[in-house]
């Protein structure tokens, strides 16, 4: 009995060390991923960029790397350019040619990478090329009612407060001046049962 349950404890803590090794060990056998981008993922951009850049958590390896950039189309997305970007260390880089037409709309740059532990990595990041503001000023336009609304909103439960507290004002008064009186009548009665 007593072997036994030594045998089950030392199998535990066996459990319990190879289980903190693996959890240990999980990040050296993560794939690396995008920790910056030029332009910012979700970003919005007055200017088409003529380079894109990612920076990722770990130093890329040579061998099968490619960059495409895609402009966002409900159900069929554009490809506007793709190629083998410039690696450098945990950057990699595309120069995108001057001659690419450029439409205002979202954009997605999906890359295909091998990544420090020698896997293929795959993902994207995302921006908007906005070259006249249209986008922002819009989103701008959408808040103003709601900020506007806010406002009223606002201006509203002041004057709610206010109306509440002129009553309660006035309800002291009329008590004050309820229990004035009547201790004057108290007053009077008790004077005139003296006399």
């Amino acid at each position: 009995m007593f072997n036994s349950g030594k045998g089950q404890r030392g199998a535990a803590v066996a459990a319990v060390a190879a289980t903190a090794a693996m959890v240990t060990a999980a990040p050296a056998f993560a794939h690396d991923s995008v920790i910056g981008a030029t332009p910012e993922d979700g970003s919005v951009v007055q200017e088409f960029p003529d380079t894109i850049e990612l920076e990722f958590s770990g130093e890329i390896q040579d061998g099968f790397n490619t960059v495409a950039i895609t402009r966002d189309r409900v159900g069929d997305p554009d490809l506007v350019y793709s190629g083998e970007p410039r690696i450098d260390g945990r950057d990699v880089i595309l120069e995108i040619p001057a001659d690419v037409e450029a439409e205002p709309g979202d954009y997605k740059v999906g890359f295909q990478i091998i990544s420090s532990d020698g896997h293929a990595t795959k993902g994207m990041t995302a921006f908007t090329y906005d070259p006249d503001g249209s986008a922002q000023n819009a989103a701008s336009d959408d808040s103003q009612p709601a900020n506007e609304e806010a406002a009223d909103a606002e201006e509203s439960k002041f004057w709610s407060y206010f109306a509440l507290a002129a009553v309660v004002v006035v309800v002291s008064l009329l008590a004050l001046l309820f229990a004035r009186s009547r201790q004057r009548r108290e007053a009077n009665s008790a004077g005139t049962g003296e006399n």
